[in-house]
């Protein structure tokens, strides 16, 4: 019998679960890895013992992953206060939108119009808060309509990639306060406890990298990921 992946026996065994939710709340928790070094906790099993040990524990790995799904929507939010109806996608189909081209437009409206019935032209008419439900009810039923069609993994791949950019990216209060901690800890095994400079060198790198990610780096990165896909 084939051996089942540990996450199977959890709510983990969809891979939006695993790579979008989960592994941006493990990555979080891996900043700390310098520090645990630092203080004589063997690298390796420190490792296994998050990957494996709080995995195995149903209850933290769903735990994690929704934290980290709760955090990816409270910073969607700060990009787009008005999620979904100023999402990228949404906005595309806006007819007074100009990022997209008018023959476009009417190419997306065609196909919209044959395969959910919804008329986005014909809602002009109306209010604009009617002409976005509109439009926003037209994303949604694409959605499920392409989820079972031949274009279904390419979707599939922007939704992950896009929930991971979007999860990781809302966790930074988490890893930047995770880097914080490591570096000073580290420094105090060296100048208290006989540490090794290596681990302050390789905290401090990791904390500088956190800051650049966290405002330099991964707002703009969700952005870029967002356009064209409909993440969960």
């Amino acid at each position: 019998m084939e051996k089942k992946h540990w996450l199977s026996y959890m709510n983990l065994s969809d891979h939006y679960e695993r790579k979008a939710r989960f592994l941006p709340g493990l990555l979080s928790v891996l900043f700390l890895l310098p520090v645990s070094a630092a203080l004589g906790g063997p690298l390796a099993s420190w490792i296994k013992w998050v990957a494996m040990e709080v995995g195995v524990a149903s209850a933290y790995a769903v735990g994690i992953s929704h934290l980290a799904s709760a955090f990816g929507n409270r910073f969607q939010k700060k990009l787009w206060p008005r999620w979904p109806y100023d999402s990228a996608t949404n906005q595309w189909l806006l007819p007074i939108d100009t990022s997209r081209s008018d023959q476009q437009k009417a190419i997306w409206y065609a196909a919209i119009k044959r395969l959910t019935g919804l008329d986005i032209p014909l809602a002009q008419s109306l209010s604009n808060e009617e002409l976005e439900k509109v439009i926003n009810d037209a994303v949604i039923a694409l959605r499920y309509r392409l989820r079972n069609s031949e274009h279904a993994d390419r979707l599939r791949v922007h939704n992950v990639d896009y929930g991971f950019a979007r999860n990781f990216t809302g966790l930074y209060p988490l890893w930047l306060t995770s880097s914080v901690l490591g570096f000073i800890g580290c420094l105090a095994t060296y100048f208290w406890a006989n540490g090794q400079a290596f681990w302050c060198i390789v905290s401090a790198i990791l904390m500088l990298a956190a800051f650049m990610l966290a405002f330099l780096i991964l707002p703009d990165y969700v952005r870029q990921r967002a356009s064209g896909s409909f993440p969960k």
